[in-house]
């Protein structure tokens, strides 16, 4: 079988057409060290490219990597709930397959974290953005770290997306499993995602660069321009307010002016919080 009994930690990877990219995400996967068993769940969403075929090769090669593909294109967010529902670990790490990590110790660093800190629901670290398309690198979040770690609330992500994207969170299980069904239902991207589940613990940062999130044509959001992305983000504001009964009104309205106050014509570089 290719099941790892009882990992502490699971990776998912969640993948759709980015065959150029995988090898790279599950190199950096099998790279990991530590001193526990994973499991690595590959969630596919019906690649039409080499990125299933590849994704195989790995799992042929691995006792501990589970492949989930679909027999129809199924969407980012029932995508993201079939692999959630799929992990077996205490902690699920989450990659996306055209990101990449960049130290080995990256499993066992966010694991040992969530060990050491009961009040987080989950927790992130920082990343360097790259920008394919300009050969820009910079890191993100630009949070001033003075301590090993930071806590913070829901509230606090409401105001805005610091986290950087799914790569660099790991979230407890047992609160994924408790999120209410109708969530679902809703467009799932990282930002509001991640609110939601800081409602049940705090997240935790440490601030330590430890994946690339990679900017490219292909990529589903930075493929499109500022004003595409911040339309984006006003309408899952509204839903997730709603979602949320209005529980983050005054915070969702602070954002909502820092996005309307994003110049038109602007690059997403100049725009790194989006």
């Amino acid at each position: 079988m290719s099941i790892t009994i009882n990992p502490k930690t699971s990776i998912l990877l969640v993948t759709y057409n980015q065959e150029k990219f995988i090898r790279q995400a599950l190199d950096s996967v099998l790279m990991q060290q530590m001193d526990f068993p994973i499991e690595v769940v590959i969630a596919d969403d019906y690649s039409q490219d080499s990125t299933l075929a590849i994704a195989r090769e790995y799992q042929a090669g691995a006792h501990n990597v589970r492949l989930l593909p679909s027999e129809e294109k199924i969407g980012i967010t029932r995508n993201f709930q079939r692999g959630f529902a799929a992990c077996q670990g205490k902690y699920v790490a989450v990659l996306e397959g055209d990101d990449y990590w960049i130290s080995p110790n990256k499993v066992k660093t966010v694991s040992t974290f969530l060990d050491q800190h009961q009040e987080c629901s989950f927790c992130f670290h920082r990343l360097i953005r790259f920008d394919e398309t300009t050969d820009c690198a910079t890191v993100h979040p630009m949070i001033e770290a003075t301590s090993d770690f930071s806590i913070f609330s829901a509230s606090d992500l409401a105001r805005g997306n610091f986290v950087g994207g799914f790569s660099t969170c790991t979230y407890r299980r047992e609160v994924i499993d408790s999120l209410d069904p109708g969530l679902w239902n809703l467009k799932v991207r990282e930002w509001p995602f991640n609110i939601v589940v800081a409602t049940h613990g705090s997240a935790g940062y440490v601030p330590e660069v430890l994946s690339i999130y990679r900017v490219h044509r292909g990529g589903i959001f930075s493929q499109k321009t500022v004003d595409e992305q911040i339309l984006i983000l006003l309408e899952l504001i509204e839903s997730y307010n709603k979602y949320l009964d209005f529980k983050f009104d005054a915070e969702f309205r602070e954002c909502k002016q820092v996005l309307s106050s994003a110049g038109t014509g602007s690059t997403p570089a100049e725009h790194p919080e989006l």
